[in-house]
């Protein structure tokens, strides 16, 4: 009830500042600070409230995004969230370094069958299988909004390809807070990162190619082609120099740390944006150079790791002030049938690998529960094809696709931490 209660004097204090005092008295900047000063508070005071119901902190953050944010008490505007997307990216950058330095290429060898086995099994059936159903599907559910056939053929390949992402974010969020250490949440860990890494690579190919059937006369032109080959290997160099950087102040300055780290995170989540990057892939391939190509790949986690709670309730405050839930009214039946066909696809493609590899009963009939999370990437992925397609086929997809992202979100890290504890690598 304390918890309770002080996150509402906090909001309240807010609120009685915003509408006397703020308006007129600070500049923007200095308000959204104190606003996300604020919001970080109550956040993690509601987290700690919910997790006496064993609700994952990361469900409480997004709750308490999603109460202050636009959809409910509008705390958290669009203006706002939009001012302070560098800190988003910022908190990603550092989730994201913290997951690839998990990924080291010694402990990947141990596992590599259930791995390899379980990354095929879901690109194979999540991608193909869906993009098959969706288009019979898409006519049945969509047809009466898209007159033109190819429409429907352009949908079935975005959302089948969009429903491939997994959030590393949640995946790092649910380990660290139950400091989970054990061999399916290697598995799971080890999946999710190179999956999101092959989603963000070749989603650009995805979305050119779909506009074949979303834009009429639309053709490749080399000059797309020569973008997304920049795309692809400009993040991973600047994510390969970042990591170098790293290791050499780690082995030969090795004085305020935490500092460099912080200053490293800004430098990598600026240069992303300047020369229109990938941050997800550029900070994953950071933290596996540092981890791989040195000894201080311990140094770097830990060291991550002593500022990680704000990170993560800045991350996942914001992935859930930014839901639409207008969206989900207007495509529920829809979305239900997206979630559905998703969950069993993972659920069939983690069977498969399990039963051929002789895998144990956690990971044939468990371990896809470690999958459902798409916060941060499949949000991504819509804004682009709203960008990249224009009108309101454009907005409909990304409508459909946020809808979906607005119930795997707060599923996602519920369902893991469930499995966590199943297979008994919990530590907490």
């Amino acid at each position: 009830m304390k918890k309770l209660i002080g996150a509402v004097v906090l909001f309240g204090i807010y609120f009685v500042l915003k509408r006397y005092f703020v308006v007129g008295t600070f500049t923007p900047d200095v308000e959204n600070l104190l606003l996300m000063g604020i919001v970080l508070v109550g956040a993690f005071l509601v987290a700690k409230l919910l997790n006496k119901v064993k609700l994952p902190k990361l469900t409480g953050f997004m709750i308490t995004g999603l109460i202050v944010g636009p959809n409910v008490l509008h705390f958290l505007t669009h203006h706002n969230l939009e001012q302070l997307r560098f800190f988003e990216n910022f908190a990603l950058a550092f989730i994201a370094i913290t997951a690839g330095g998990e990924l080291k290429f010694s402990r990947i060898k141990k596992i590599i069958k259930p791995v390899s086995f379980i990354l095929f099994n879901q690109i194979f059936l999540v991608f193909f299988a869906l993009f098959l159903l969706l288009i019979p599907l898409s006519k049945l559910f969509l047809g009466n909004l898209i007159s033109n056939e190819r429409y429907l053929m352009g949908f079935a390949i975005l959302f089948a390809a969009t429903a491939l992402s997994k959030s590393p974010a949640t995946t790092m969020g649910i380990i660290t807070e139950l400091k989970a250490k054990g061999r399916t949440t290697e598995i799971v860990l080890a999946v999710t990162v190179l999956k999101a890494i092959i989603v963000v690579l070749i989603f650009p190919l995805v979305i050119t190619y779909s506009k074949i059937y979303l834009i009429d006369q639309f053709q490749f032109t080399n000059q797309q082609v020569m973008a997304l080959v920049y795309n692809v290997f400009g993040s991973l160099g600047l994510g390969i120099g970042i990591g170098i950087i790293i290791i050499l102040f780690l082995k030969y300055v090795q004085i305020e740390k935490a500092l460099f780290l912080f200053l490293t995170g800004i430098l990598l989540t600026e240069l992303s944006d300047i020369f229109n990057l990938e941050i997800l892939i550029s900070s994953i391939m950071a933290g596996i150079v540092v981890e791989n190509f040195s000894e201080k790949g311990e140094e770097l986690i830990t060291g991550i790791e002593k500022t990680s709670l704000p990170l993560y309730i800045i991350f996942f405050t914001f992935a859930g002030a930014s839901l639409h839930l207008d969206t989900l009214k207007k495509a529920f039946l829809m979305t239900l049938i997206l979630i559905v066909l998703r969950m069993l696809f993972l659920y069939l493609s983690n069977f498969i690998a399990g039963y051929f590899l002789k895998e144990n009963k956690i990971i044939k009939h468990y371990s896809w529960l470690g999958f459902l999370g798409q916060a941060g990437i499949a949000v991504g992925l819509a804004n682009i094809i709203e960008k990249a397609i224009p009108g309101e086929t454009g907005l409909m997809f990304k409508s459909i696709l946020i809808a979906t992202v607005v119930i795997n979100e707060f599923l996602g890290p519920i369902f893991f931490k469930y499995l966590l504890i199943k297979a008994k690598e919990a530590n907490v």
